[in-house]
């Protein structure tokens, strides 16, 4: 975990440096801004999904897309509390990735080949990513600061 921390701490100065995070944020904000700031959080919580396969640390997860995240929740009128919040239930795809070396060691303990996991788990990913959408709506509606 150390080595990812350390290795997304060098993309983030990287990125910072060579203004390339600005660059994304001006590129990334039209698509946010445009959304009402329940829909603006959603849309965050599917990106850190979709990122959360590539990156299984969470702290190494946080520290690579919380620089652009905070930045842009604050452009979306969503309170940064919201913003983690996204970032906290897009991690619940942990459980179905198959490039996790937790889920896959694991599993091989068991005795349980991904594929059944798979079927067996997806129906619970599905109510687990609604469930998500659902969690952030009252953040959004009370003004969770």
């Amino acid at each position: 975990t150390a080595l990812i921390v350390a290795l997304a701490r060098a993309t983030l100065v990287i990125s910072r440096d060579g203004q390339i995070i600005d660059t994304v944020l001006y590129n990334l904000s039209p698509y946010i801004q445009s959304s009402s700031p329940i829909f603006a959080s959603q849309k965050m919580f599917v990106v850190q999904a979709i990122i959360n396969f590539f990156v299984h640390s969470g702290s190494g997860q946080a520290a690579l897309t919380m620089p652009i995240m905070a930045p842009l929740a604050d452009l979306a009128g969503v309170s940064r509390q919201t913003a983690i919040l996204a970032f906290q239930l897009g991690e619940y795809t942990n459980i179905i990735i198959p490039t996790s070396a937790v889920t896959m060691g694991a599993l091989s303990m068991a005795k349980v080949p991904w594929e059944k996991w798979a079927k067996w788990v997806i129906p619970l990913q599905i109510i687990l990513m609604l469930l998500g959408f659902l969690l952030l709506i009252p953040p959004n509606l009370f003004g969770w600061q």
